[in-house]
């Protein structure tokens, strides 16, 4: 829920990007956080004052107090860990913790350099490269997802929004199918009424400014 008055977190954002899923994130956090949102074609995320929290000048950032997290993996473990009321991530001795944990970097470490793989038609030995391969990636997902409700079973976390950002930037991209298990899960997803809420904002936001490439 975002409060321009008395939020400690401020979400650095730019519509028509990744800082969605922090967005959306946020939102199932049921915090209150200023949103900063600003256009990237202002190169905002070039400036000198936000290199100096961020070096690699992306979004999303966020700022909870004096303190900067960015990249996606880290502000999902952050923020759930720091807010553990909103039940985002199992906590330190929870047997599902590794799994939690696993899917968090599955996102960008697995997931988003296999979507490069689909989209470049890079030819690479899957033995070579971390990620395997886009297929490798894909059966492992629709296997997890097909048994279960989310990826933890019957229990939602922080994991399940940023594999679930990925899939929906897929199947805009083409790359993801829009059936199966796959999309029984994103249709879940999309149920969720913080996605909805994270949605209308987005909405609002784009509004504001004219469409610019993600960075």
């Amino acid at each position: 829920m975002s409060d321009t008055n008395s939020a400690n977190l401020t979400l650095f954002y730019a519509p028509r990007s990744r800082s969605f899923t922090a967005l959306w994130l946020l939102e199932e956090l049921g915090e209150a956080y200023h949103l900063e949102s600003f256009d990237l074609a202002s190169n905002r995320h070039k400036q000198a004052d936000y290199l100096a929290l961020n070096p690699m000048g992306k979004v999303p950032l966020v700022m909870d107090g004096e303190r900067p997290v960015s990249e996606l993996g880290a502000i999902a473990i952050y923020l759930s860990d720091r807010f553990p009321k909103a039940q985002l991530s199992p906590g330190l001795d929870d047997p599902k913790r590794p799994a939690f944990l696993r899917w968090v970097f599955f996102s960008s470490a697995i997931m988003e350099p296999s979507f490069g793989e689909k989209m470049f038609n890079w030819d690479l030995p899957p033995a070579s490269v971390a990620w395997g391969s886009f297929e490798l990636m894909f059966e492992t997902l629709t296997q997890a997802i097909g048994e279960n409700t989310w990826l933890l079973g019957d229990r939602f976390s922080a994991a399940d929004v940023l594999v679930g950002s990925n899939l929906f930037v897929g199947q805009m991209l083409g790359i993801i199918p829009t059936e199966g298990p796959v999309q029984d899960y994103v249709t879940r997803l999309q149920s969720r009424p913080a996605f909805a809420r994270a949605g209308m904002i987005e909405a609002q936001q784009g509004d504001r400014f004219p469409a610019a490439d993600a960075p």
